[in-house]
């Protein structure tokens, strides 16, 4: 059985590589936008799960068999949800939002199995704690940062590991994908994560 992995993130990859999985990927070209404006009273728990089952499901769609391993990532503060930052002032809003302030990572994640398109899916959400962000630090983080393909316009393990006081919760999921609840949806599809060791 062969495991495709339904995005483009490299922080995905790259995570899955870590734990020595064998895998494929294969983007999904779900319109992420459409599928919020559908849903303008969803939780961020409901949100997420709704895009990773949709890019899972998608991706799965087109294939005769194996399983399908999709995933969205939001951060919320506040009840606020905060996507992908579109340009520099976006992101300026965001980072100033945060600072000084504890905001929630919400990853779903969603196996679907290509033959019957049966699906299971989970959610983890992290506590991370900015430290106060001075404007030097700012637009320091502004010129060098990237940040055009990251929920809330940071990587945990990149640049913003500066402003980063604290976490409560999965590290992994931070990145994009919470290991334990992505591993979980392999039991829950009645097979082992181990069946796709390197």
């Amino acid at each position: 059985m062969e495991l495709i992995l339904a995005s483009g993130s490299p922080r995905r990859s790259e995570i899955l590589s870590m734990l020595t999985l064998r895998y494929r990927v294969q983007t999904s070209h779900v319109d992420e936008a459409e599928i919020l404006l559908k849903m303008p009273q969803a939780t961020p728990r409901e949100l997420v799960q709704r895009l990773s089952s949709a890019k899972s499901q998608a991706v799965a769609s087109q294939l005769d068999e194996g399983l399908v391993l999709g995933a969205d990532t939001i951060v919320v503060l506040e009840d606020q949800i905060y996507g992908k930052p579109v340009d520099e002032q976006e992101l300026r809003h965001m980072m100033q939002a945060f600072s000084g302030k504890t905001h929630q990572v919400f990853t779903g994640v969603t196996l679907t199995q290509a033959t019957g398109r049966h699906s299971v899916s989970l959610t983890a959400v992290t506590d991370v704690t900015f430290r106060p962000i001075s404007d030097e630090e700012l637009e320091w983080y502004v010129t060098h940062a990237n940040y055009g393909d990251k929920a809330g316009g940071y990587a945990i393990q990149e640049h913003a590991a500066l402003f980063v006081e604290g976490i409560q919760g999965c590290y992994y999921n931070v990145m994009g994908l919470p290991v334990q609840e992505t591993l979980a949806l392999f039991q829950l599809m009645g097979t082992s994560w181990r069946v796709f060791g390197s």
